[in-house]
């Protein structure tokens, strides 16, 4: 197996993939860059542009299956023009995907093939537990394994008891502290950026993502920008997506900072992500216990006892609502027969009326358990 490629990430699945499907004049290339309608790749000998052959785009028109950055394909040579096009995409083993800006039924995959997906958060004002709650779900059906990573650790003094409150929502995830402006507390990282291993960078505008890829670096090769003092929020340096390759430490792809933080509508994430409320499901009195009164709920018993936190049961059934709408949308989307703007309506607001039950409920628990 050509060694280059290993040091991109190419495995014994890719080359089987890859098998499949050459003819014979194709040849592997990672996509390192989008670049206005065309692809920056990486075929191991070298760097050049490829453009996807008609084929590919009528096969891949929707942009939850276009190629992205980190994607492998099966491009080709062209000697009569001179250009080299894009004849196969090759299968993924991991994707991010995100809601596109406005489009409430489409979704844009946005990063591929990676083996971790490093969840950054600042330390800061902005620093905000709930929202790396969502980013652990919508990371556990990336396909990766999610690591949190705290940035700004030197901001904070009390570093231990964020950790270990931020590792009672991570669960399985790692929990790592650091700081970018801090050299040495990057060795932490390494045992995820080996060579031929590819990370993902994944938070908000601000959290110092870009800092965190120079200090990999060793040098100010992306533009990074204070967050505003008023909120510690964060402008967008990062404006593209692009995979860059760390000096005998693997590959990182640096991702814009995430304007919504729209869930995707796979249920596995969120399965992961609360794991534990799923476990104390499994100990109440009826299989089909919807946690609202029931006799012999474990779940509202463990709330009770404060074995489980109101506001962690509150948040595993706003984003099990929200999932369920956005299945109905994608299935509405991907259904053969067209549906009417009637039936679609009518089903999203039963969700919505559903969701708006379950704050009403979630408000009056907690009322109940503060008069108690």
């Amino acid at each position: 197996m050509n060694t280059q490629l290993v040091a991109l990430g190419w495995n014994e699945s890719f080359q089987q993939s890859f098998d499949s499907i050459n003819n014979g004049k194709f040849i592997p290339a990672r996509i390192v860059r989008e670049n206005r309608g065309e692809y920056i790749v990486n075929t191991g000998d070298n760097l050049c542009a490829v453009r996807s052959s008609g084929a590919v785009r009528d096969r891949l028109s929707t942009s939850d299956s276009a190629p992205t950055v980190g994607d492998w394909l099966a491009v080709e040579s062209m000697k009569a023009t001179g250009e080299t096009l894009a004849r196969e995409l090759l299968p993924r083993k991991s994707r991010f995907e995100r809601q596109v800006i406005g489009k409430k039924s489409s979704y844009q995959t946005v990063a591929a093939n990676f083996d971790t997906l490093f969840l950054v958060s600042g330390l800061d004002g902005d620093f905000n537990p709930r929202r790396i709650q969502r980013y652990l779900s919508l990371a556990w059906n990336s396909g990766a394994q999610p690591v949190v990573i705290l940035n700004k650790s030197d901001l904070v003094s009390d570093i231990e008891l964020i950790i270990e409150a931020v590792q009672k929502i991570a669960l399985n995830a790692p929990v790592l502290a650091m700081s970018a402006l801090q050299p040495e507390s990057l060795s932490c990282l390494y045992e995820y950026l080996a060579v031929g291993k590819t990370v993902a960078l994944l938070g908000s505008s601000g959290v110092g993502k870009s800092s965190l890829v120079n200090g990999l670096l060793g040098e100010e090769r992306l533009a990074s920008q204070e967050v505003r003092r008023e909120d510690s929020k964060g402008r967008h340096t990062t404006t593209w997506r692009e995979l860059i390759q760390l000096p005998d430490k693997g590959m990182i792809i640096d991702l814009p900072g995430m304007r919504e933080l729209q869930l995707t509508g796979e249920t596995s994430g969120i399965d992961k992500s609360f794991a534990d409320v799923l476990e104390l499901a499994t100990r109440c009195r009826f299989r089909n216990c919807s946690h609202n009164g029931e006799p012999g709920c474990a779940v509202e018993g463990a709330i009770t006892s404060g074995e489980l936190e109101l506001d962690r049961f509150n948040q595993f059934m706003q984003q099990q609502t929200e999932s369920a709408v956005v299945n109905a949308r994608r299935a509405s989307r991907k259904s053969p027969i067209t549906k009417s703007q009637r039936k679609r309506q009518e089903k999203e607001d039963y969700f919505k009326e559903i969701h708006i039950q379950l704050r009403k409920h979630a408000k009056e628990r907690k009322k109940y358990l503060e008069d108690d």
